[in-house]
């Protein structure tokens, strides 16, 4: 044989067969599929001792992610730490909602594209309402400035946390990326170009793993991936994990092929995984004893669907908060609602039957708006939101 070949051949053979070996391993061949839909797909992980992993792929340029908030008791003004600088900003109270209901209301708005359903923002108060510890952007509005003692702040719970960098999550209808978040600025949430975003921890800042020692628990962990060769990530991975620690989540969320940063949402009691085919995966458990708070009722979900048409007949959902719904004068306050239209909505407020003002006569049904009032909100007063094509499609939030 010519040696000229020869040399080729022990330089190309490593390569080759290298090449081989990479395209025959499959990173999900030790996942079990339960549910695989165009868009989205659920797996299932045996991990030592008993314990299980469940990874959520989703596509966002086939799956639309709702972010799933209670409606607001009162707007916890000058509150804020983390958007426009400590205390400048408001850190509403959000209602928490048990996740049966967040799930059946889920259901009746999006039928058969429903995929599954996570909790997901941190949160302070085990009352009724809470507010979320870190920001969130919902539809174009930042709605929580965030409020926690474990977050970059003058004096936090510990000194681990005053100068720690927290993390975004950020999505649109075809990509996601994870950025660092600032927050005296409040980028990247200030951005016109970012519609929806969460503000979160990097899972090796998470107290249990900073403080508690990488503590074994159940953990959501988040990354993004890139599969089509195209610039950005398409690819949003969710791992849900049951008795682990973050260290481990995060490690099958790197033997998948993430390689940028990776977020953990919220976890531990409250954790929640609901699939359309499999039903309630994880649920947030419920505590018996008075000194310990109960979990299954959250502020904050994210619900994935697919984004093909609507078969079911259109709704909008207001639910009423426990707690007396303070709206002032000259001062901001967040209308907060869930449908399924196909088209704008209207929104007014009334005394019974009595118009008292059209607070916007057209505007995108994407579940917030934020009005100030210019009048004085008196008891007995209410906030309508009805579909713009159909007025008799409508909800109320009562004053």
């Amino acid at each position: 044989m010519n040696p000229v070949i020869n040399l080729l051949l022990l330089f190309l053979l490593p390569i080759l067969s290298s090449f081989c070996i990479a395209q025959s391993f499959n990173p999900l061949s030790s996942y079990q599929p339960l549910q695989i839909i165009e868009g989205a797909a659920l797996y299932k992980k045996q991990l030592t001792n008993g314990n299980e992993a469940y990874l959520q792929i989703i596509d966002l340029r086939k799956m639309h992610i709702d972010q799933i908030i209670g409606e607001v008791d009162n707007m916890g003004q000058n509150q804020g730490k983390y958007y426009k600088g400590e205390g400048g900003h408001y850190s509403p109270f959000f209602q928490r909602k048990l996740f049966s209901q967040v799930t059946d209301e889920y259901k009746e708005l999006y039928a058969n594209n429903v995929f599954s359903l996570i909790n997901c923002s941190f949160f302070e108060q085990y009352e009724s309402s809470s507010e979320l510890s870190f920001p969130i952007k919902l539809n174009d509005v930042v709605i929580s400035g965030g409020n926690s003692p474990y977050g970059p702040i003058k004096e936090p719970k510990d000194q681990y946390y005053r100068n720690i960098h927290l993390k975004a999550l950020v999505w649109d209808d075809k990509q996601a990326y994870i950025t660092n978040y600032d927050p005296l600025s409040g980028a990247t949430l200030n951005q016109k170009t970012v519609k929806n975003a969460i503000v979160t921890y990097e899972y090796s800042d998470h107290p249990a793993k900073v403080l508690a020692k990488n503590q074994v628990n159940k953990y959501q962990l988040i990354g993004t991936l890139n599969k089509d060769g195209v610039k950005g990530d398409e690819l949003l991975l969710i791992m849900t994990v049951n008795q682990a620690t973050l260290d481990e989540g995060a490690d099958l969320l790197r033997k998948l092929g993430v390689k940028g940063d990776i977020i953990t949402v919220d976890g531990g009691r409250s954790t929640y995984l609901f699939n359309s085919q499999s039903g309630n995966i994880i649920v947030p458990q419920q505590s018996n004893s008075q000194e310990n708070p109960a979990f299954r009722n959250l502020p904050h979900y994210l619900g994935f669907r697919k984004k093909s048409q609507n078969q079911v007949a259109s709704k909008i959902f207001i639910s009423q908060p426990v707690g007396k719904v303070v709206a002032k004068k000259d001062r901001p306050y967040l209308i907060l609602w869930r449908d399924n239209l196909d088209g704008d909505v209207s929104i007014k407020l009334y005394y019974g039957k009595k118009l008292i003002q059209n607070i916007s006569s057209r505007t995108a049904s994407d579940g917030v708006y934020e009005w100030t009032p210019r009048i004085p909100v008196k008891e007995g007063y209410s906030v309508q939101v009805s579909s713009w094509k159909d007025r008799n499609i409508v909800g109320q939030l009562q004053f």
